[in-house]
């Protein structure tokens, strides 16, 4: 009886060590808090949702041996490495990791805007380099450190266990 009650604690601590995949809307959530820390012109979160939209998706479909591939849309059923969220304005975006086992903040610019259609060989490169990382990771099951939990919990407005912060 000791034995299963322990296995059953460990299995309940243990659990959000492991890595998920980061859905739309929770990489929409980080992408609102970290426009809204790191620009003035961004008042409120309300005003940040009505206009923050999502402008790319990379996943598994997109992944080439070319490194200078172009980057394309993703489909539903696959794999998503990263997310791109910007303004209606083109002031700003936000590229959000889509797994949670590595930082979820991956690049941003409160001023800049974001085009896949216009990205320079580096930035594809770079992007590209992001999404091999990830796949890494996830084919190796690498469990988050405690800084990138951290990380996320902080972004989403939860405690390391994936659960609401009473404020």
């Amino acid at each position: 009886m000791k034995k299963t009650v322990f296995f059953l604690a460990a299995a309940i601590f243990a659990s959000p060590l492991w890595g998920e995949p980061i859905g739309e809307n929770v990489a929409h959530r980080v992408a609102n808090q970290v426009l809204l820390q790191s620009s003035a012109t961004l008042r409120s979160a309300n005003d940040t949702q009505k206009t923050l939209q999502l402008l790319y998706k990379s996943s598994s479909s997109n992944i080439d041996d070319d490194a200078n591939a172009t980057l394309r849309s993703a489909s539903a059923d696959e794999t998503v490495y990263f997310y791109v969220f910007g303004g209606e304005d083109n002031k700003g975006f936000v590229i959000v990791s889509g797994d949670d086992r590595v930082t979820p903040v991956l690049g941003y610019s409160d001023t800049n805007g974001f085009s896949a259609d216009d990205m320079p060989n580096n930035l594809k490169w770079w992007l590209g380099e992001y999404a091999r990382q990830i796949q890494f990771a996830i084919d190796n099951d690498i469990t988050p450190t405690q800084r990138v939990s951290q990380q996320w919990a902080q972004y989403l407005g939860t405690n390391n266990n994936g659960k609401e912060e009473q404020k």
